[in-house]
């Protein structure tokens, strides 16, 4: 997303290949619906908001699987109230930054 949003920035979108960029983040979704590093990695609200910053700049949020990704950000809220980034972590103050500016991106 740093490489869209740097571009963007400079009015100068259109000089990368955005169907390239785009079919890399959606590579790195996994089957639970949120988002790694690169193919493969485990799912992270970090880079959940990266993808998803990604994919609304290329204008292509449509390509989300909406109900699975919420549900997956939904479900880093622990009973202490606190947000963890991937399951089985403990929560952290940063986390509420990027699963709640990753819903605000998109809803």
């Amino acid at each position: 997303s740093v490489p869209f949003a740097t571009l963007a920035l400079i009015d100068r979108l259109s000089s990368c290949n955005l169907t390239t960029g785009v079919q890399f983040v959606l590579r790195c979704r996994n089957f639970d619906g949120a988002f790694g590093c690169v193919p493969g990695s485990e799912s992270h609200a970090g880079q959940v908001f990266c993808c998803v910053g990604a994919l609304s700049i290329a204008n292509k949020l449509q390509l989300l699987d909406v109900d699975q990704l919420a549900w997956w950000l939904c479900e880093r809220q622990l009973p202490s109230g606190g947000l963890n980034g991937r399951p089985e972590k403990l929560p952290d103050v940063c986390y509420s930054w990027w699963v709640l500016a990753s819903l605000k991106n998109y809803w």
